[in-house]
């Protein structure tokens, strides 16, 4: 899986706009990390004994901490099957919106996003703590009643 987050990072506009910034070996660890720390608030999406994607909500909360698709399955609709997944178990607790981030110069994502339902609802600089620097980072909400 912190392969799977390492190469949708890095063909992504994150690892566009990173330019060299990030030691992409310690980024790798810190995918790896995380999914050995937190398995239980993983959802994975697979075919033929391969990870094709992988989304989460760290906290277990209303708020999808990750979302990453291997650039081998991109543009195939694994993106939109866990982000609807993510959404549904949010909804099942009871939780009437989701809230995820990106990277404000991500068009990709944001254009993703914003298909999907979801608005800006802010916009501003945010420490990463994985990158080490200041992202241009915009923060979307999904309204989860209508859809209950």
């Amino acid at each position: 899986m912190g392969e799977v987050g390492l190469g949708a990072w890095a063909q992504s506009a994150f690892g566009m706009h990173d330019a060299g910034r990030t030691d992409r070996h310690k980024l790798r660890q810190e995918f790896i990390r995380f999914c050995r720390e937190k398995p239980e608030t993983i959802l994975v999406a697979g075919a033929d004994g391969k990870i094709l994607g992988w989304g989460a909500r760290e906290d277990m909360d209303n708020i999808i901490s990750d979302l990453w698709v291997g650039p081998h399955a991109q543009g195939q609709g694994v993106g939109a099957a866990l982000l609807a997944a993510l959404e549904e178990a949010i909804a099942k607790q009871g939780l009437g919106f989701a809230e995820l981030e990106t990277f404000a110069g991500n068009a990709g994502a944001v254009r993703f996003y914003e298909r999907h339902g979801y608005e800006a609802v802010w916009r501003g600089m945010k420490f990463s703590a994985s990158l080490n620097y200041e992202l241009d980072k915009v923060r979307f909400r999904k309204s989860l009643r209508e859809a209950a």
